[in-house]
C-alpha cells in the first residue's frame, strides 16, 4: 500500500518535509487514535485477504504501515507501540463475536469481563491524549514508557483468546461423506463452558512465575466462571441442569426417564439418565467431579419422588468439611479465585447432605431392608409354607402345557395362599407387590442365552447323536427276561455310558418314551484326569428343550416394585431374583416327585411283596431312587444353607453400615452375583451337566408306572401257568422296563461323577464353595471309588 495515495489527506504535507518536533507532535496524534482502530494521517492499516471459515479474520490479522519519510528513530519506536492496536482490535472482534448468545453464559461473562479491561485501555488512551494536548513536555518515549504494563496485559489476553480461537476450530472433514455425517452446526463445546473455564485455570497455572499474568488470569477466572457456578450450585443443591447452551459438565439424557426402569434390564437408568462429559470438566474440579454428578443424581431422584428440600433443612443438616483443596496445593490459587475458595467445600457439603437423605429415603422411608427381606421370602423359599400350600392348589393347573395355563387362575391361588391366616405371610406388608408369571423359556435355556454360550444346533447335535449311537450301539449287552440274572447293585464305574439324549427341561413320560437313540461317550479308565474330558462330554449335552414346556418349568414370580427402590431393585436384579428363584422351584419339584415316587412304592403291594427272584431287580430301583433324592436334598441345602441364608447376612449386616447410596447399589449386585456363582448358574458346563441331572431325575419318577407293569410282568413270568397266557408283547415289556433302568443308572452315575470332578476343577478357578457341594454329594467317597471294572461287570448277564 501506498500511503501517499490512499491514506494521507492530499493537503497533508509530508512527514519527513517537517521538523523533527513536529514530526513526533504528529506521529502521536496518529498513535493515539491508531490504538483506538482508528487509520491516521501518517499510520495507514492493511487488511489481508479474509479466509470464509475465519469470522473474525478482519480483526485478527490486522498489519499497520507508516509513511517512510518520517524519521527512523520515531518510526522505530512507533512500531514498537502498533502491535497494541493490533491486539485491541483483534480483543474487539473476539468479544464482538463470543457474545453471542450461541456461545453460552460462560463465554458472555468472559467477553464481560474483557470489555471491562478495554474500558480500561480506553480511557487510559484517553489520559494520554489529554496529557499530550496539556503538556508541552509530553513526547513518543512517554507515551511508550506508559503503556507497558497495559501492553503486558493485553498481551496476556491475546495469547488467551488466541488459545480459545483454535479450541473452537474444527477440523475440515476428509471428504463430501464424513461432511455429511458430521454437519459443523452450532457451537464446538471446546470453546464455551467448562472448557472455557478449564483453559483459563490452564493458563493461570502455567503462569505461576509471572504475578501479574496469573493475577489478571485470575481475574478473568473469577468473573466467567459465575454462570458456571450458578449452574453447578443449582445441580448439586436442588438436582436441576439450567444449560440452556449444553456448556455444563453434566448433561441429561431424556431418552432415559424413571418409567422405563421397569423393563430396563440394563440399569440405564442410573447409569445413563445423567452423565459427565469428561472432555470438558474444568481441571479444577477434575477430583470433585464423581461428587458433582453423586450430588445431583440423588437430589434428582429426591425430587422425582415429590420431596421439596427446603433451605432451612439443608442448613440444619450441613456440616463442615475438610476442604479437599488441602491435596492439590498447587490447585489453592486456582480455587480461590472461585467463589473466595469456598466451592470445594459447598460441593462437599452438597454431597454429603444429598447422599444422607437418599439414604434414609431408601433405608427408612422406603423401607429397603424390608422389602429386601420380603423378597427373600418370596423369591428363596424362606418360611416358604404358603408355596406348599399354593403348589397344592395350582397341581393340576401346572402340569398343563405353559401355554394353555391361566396366569389370572395362578395369581388367584397365590392371591389364597397368601392370605391363609395360618401363613407366616399373612402379616407382610409387601405381599400385594407379588405377582405370579410364565417364562416361554426354561431355566437352562434362558441361563445359557443369558451367557452367552451356544452348543451345537439341534440339527448337528442329532447328527452327532446319531454317529456316535451306530458307532456304540453294538458295545452293550442287555439283560434278557428269559434268565433274570439281575445286574450287580453297584453300577458307578466310569466305563461305557449311555446318556439321555434330548433334554434340559423336565418332561413327562411321553417325552422320556420318545428317547431312544442317546448318545452314548466313554471316559478314560482313570476317571476324569482333566478338564478336557469335561468339555468333550459337555459340549455333547443339549442346550435346547424339546417339547412343550410345561407350567411347573414355565412358572416364575415377579414383584413390583416402585421409584426410588427400583433402583436397587432394578428389573436386572429381578430377573437374577427369579433365576435363583426357579433353580430353587427346579429342585423343590424334583424333591416333591421321587418323594411322591418312594410313597407309591411303600403303598404298593406289588412294590411290598416281591418274589425273592425279584428282589434284587427292586433293590437297584430302590437304591437308584435313594440316590436321586439324596443327590437332589443336598444340592437344595447347599444352595439355601451354604449360599443364599449366608450371602443374605452378609448382605444385610453391610447394609446397616453403608455409608453411600452408590454402595448400596453395589453390594446388592455383588450379592445377587456371587449367589448365581456359587449356585452354578453362571457356568455353562456345570450348568448342562446339573441339567442333566435333574432332568434323569424328573424322567425317573415319570417312569415309576411302567416299572411297576413291568414288575408284575416279571412275576407273571414265574410263575408257568401265567406265563403261557400273558400277553405276547410282555416280555418285551419286560426287556424296555430293563434297558430303561440301565439307561437310568449308568446316566444317572456319569453325570454325578462328571459334576463332582468339574465342581473340583472349578473349585480353584472360580469359588472355593463348590468344594462344600463336592463334599456333600460324595461325602463317603462312594462315587470317587466306583471303578471301570464295576460297571463292566455289572453289565455282563452272566456275571
Amino acid at each position: 500500500m501506498d500511503i501517499d495515495q490512499s491514506t494521507k489527506p492530499k493537503d497533508a504535507p509530508m512527514a519527513g518535509s517537517m521538523s523533527l518536533k513536529l514530526q513526533e507532535s504528529a506521529i502521536i496524534e496518529d498513535v493515539l487514535f491508531t490504538m483506538m482502530g482508528i487509520e491516521g494521517t501518517y499510520i495507514g492499516i492493511v487488511t489481508p485477504a479474509a479466509a470464509p471459515q475465519d469470522l473474525d479474520v478482519e480483526y485478527i490479522h490486522k498489519e499497520f504501515k507508516t509513511d517512510e519519510s518520517l524519521d527512523p528513530s520515531l518510526r522505530d519506536l512507533v512500531s514498537r507501540i502498533l502491535p497494541l492496536a493490533s491486539i485491541y482490535l483483534s480483543l474487539e472482534a473476539f468479544v464482538e463475536l463470543h457474545s453471542r448468545f450461541e456461545y453460552g453464559y460462560v463465554s458472555h461473562a468472559l467477553c464481560a469481563a474483557i470489555r471491562n479491561l478495554l474500558k480500561e485501555y480506553l480511557i487510559l488512551i484517553a489520559q494520554l491524549e489529554n496529557q499530550f494536548r496539556s503538556s508541552p513536555d509530553f513526547t513518543l518515549q512517554k507515551l511508550w514508557y506508559y503503556i507497558q504494563p497495559t501492553m503486558q496485559t493485553l498481551s496476556s489476553l491475546d495469547i488467551l483468546v488466541g488459545v480459545i480461537r483454535e479450541a473452537g476450530k474444527k477440523k475440515e472433514p476428509d471428504d463430501e461423506i464424513e461432511a455429511l455425517l458430521n454437519p459443523k452446526e452450532g457451537i464446538p463445546l471446546e470453546c464455551k463452558g467448562g472448557s472455557i473455564l478449564a483453559i483459563i485455570a490452564a493458563g493461570m497455572f502455567n503462569m505461576s512465575g509471572d504475578p501479574v499474568t496469573k493475577k489478571l488470569y485470575g481475574f478473568l477466572l473469577n468473573k466467567a466462571s459465575v454462570p458456571y457456578t450458578t449452574m453447578l450450585e443449582s445441580w448439586i443443591h436442588k438436582g436441576e441442569i439450567r444449560d440452556p447452551y449444553e456448556e455444563f459438565m453434566i448433561v441429561k439424557s431424556r431418552k432415559v426417564s424413571k418409567e422405563n426402569i421397569k423393563e430396563d434390564f440394563n440399569d440405564a437408568y442410573w447409569e445413563q439418565r445423567y452423565t459427565i462429559r469428561e472432555n470438558y470438566v474444568p481441571s479444577f474440579l477434575v477430583p470433585l467431579k464423581s461428587k458433582i454428578l453423586l450430588a445431583g443424581k440423588y437430589l434428582n431422584v429426591i425430587r422425582e419422588c415429590g420431596i421439596h428440600l427446603s433451605q432451612a433443612d439443608r442448613s440444619a443438616s450441613a456440616t463442615v468439611q475438610p476442604s479437599a483443596s488441602t491435596n492439590v496445593p498447587e490447585r489453592n490459587d486456582i480455587l480461590a479465585a472461585l467463589s473466595g475458595g469456598r466451592l470445594v467445600d459447598t460441593i462437599e457439603d452438597a454431597y454429603q447432605y444429598a447422599n444422607k437423605k437418599l439414604l434414609d429415603l431408601l433405608l427408612k422411608d422406603k423401607q429397603l431392608l424390608g422389602r429386601l427381606r420380603s423378597m427373600k421370602r418370596y423369591f428363596f423359599l424362606d418360611q416358604s409354607d404358603y408355596f406348599t400350600h399354593f403348589l397344592d392348589l395350582a397341581s393340576a393347573e401346572l402340569k398343563r402345557p405353559s401355554k394353555e395355563v391361566s396366569l389370572n387362575k395362578l395369581q388367584s391361588l397365590m392371591d389364597l395362599a397368601l392370605r391363609n391366616p395360618s401363613s407366616v405371610t399373612v402379616n407382610d406388608i409387601f405381599k400385594e407387590d407379588l405377582k405370579v408369571d410364565l417364562s416361554h423359556l426354561s431355566l437352562v435355556d434362558q441361563l445359557l442365552r443369558i451367557i452367552h454360550v451356544g452348543g451345537l444346533g439341534q440339527g448337528q447335535a442329532q447328527i452327532q447323536d446319531q454317529g456316535q449311537g451306530q458307532m456304540l450301539g453294538g458295545e452293550r449287552v442287555d439283560s434278557r427276561a428269559s434268565s433274570y440274572k439281575i445286574r450287580s447293585h453297584s453300577r458307578g464305574g466310569s466305563g461305557i455310558h449311555q446318556h439321555q439324549g434330548s433334554n434340559d427341561s423336565w418332561q413327562d413320560e411321553n417325552a422320556v418314551e420318545g428317547r431312544d437313540n442317546g448318545t452314548k461317550s466313554g471316559i478314560s479308565a482313570g476317571g476324569l484326569s482333566s478338564m478336557d474330558s469335561i468339555m468333550m462330554s459337555t459340549a455333547e449335552l443339549p442346550t435346547q428343550s424339546r417339547g412343550p414346556l410345561a407350567g411347573i418349568d414355565a412358572l416364575t414370580l415377579d414383584y413390583s416394585v416402585k421409584f426410588p427402590l427400583s433402583l436397587v431393585i432394578s428389573r436386572k436384579a429381578l430377573t437374577k431374583y427369579q433365576l435363583l428363584f426357579r433353580h430353587l422351584l427346579y429342585l423343590k419339584h424334583g424333591e416333591q416327585v421321587l418323594c411322591a415316587t418312594w410313597t407309591e412304592h411303600a403303598k404298593s403291594t406289588v412294590w411290598k411283596n416281591t418274589s425273592p427272584e425279584l428282589k434284587q431287580w427292586r433293590g437297584r430301583v430302590y437304591s437308584l431312587r435313594a440316590r436321586m433324592l439324596t443327590f437332589v436334598q443336598q444340592f437344595a441345602y447347599y444352595v439355601c444353607s451354604e449360599v443364599l441364608e449366608p450371602n443374605w447376612r452378609d448382605l444385610a449386616s453391610k447394609l446397616s453400615k453403608v455409608s453411600t447410596v452408590d454402595h448400596v447399589l453395589q453390594i446388592h449386585s455383588d450379592f445377587l452375583d456371587t449367589c448365581l456363582n456359587e449356585c452354578m448358574l453362571t457356568n455353562s458346563k456345570l450348568l448342562r451337566i446339573y441339567s442333566k441331572l435333574m432332568s434323569t431325575c424328573i424322567k425317573f419318577t415319570n417312569y415309576t408306572d411302567r416299572f411297576t407293569r413291568a414288575l408284575m410282568a416279571m412275576e407273571n413270568q414265574l410263575d408257568e401257568e401265567t406265563a403261557a397266557m400273558a400277553p405276547s408283547n410282555q416280555v418285551q415289556q419286560i426287556e424296555q422296563a430293563m434297558k430303561r433302568l440301565n439307561e437310568f443308572e449308568d446316566g444317572f452315575i456319569y453325570h454325578i461323577k462328571l459334576l463332582i470332578e468339574a465342581l473340583n476343577f472349578y473349585s480353584a478357578t472360580e469359588t472355593v464353595q463348590y468344594l462344600c457341594l463336592v463334599v456333600r454329594l460324595d461325602y463317603n467317597q462312594f462315587y470317587a471309588n466306583q471303578t471301570t471294572a464295576s460297571l463292566h461287570l455289572a453289565g455282563n448277564p452272566s456275571s
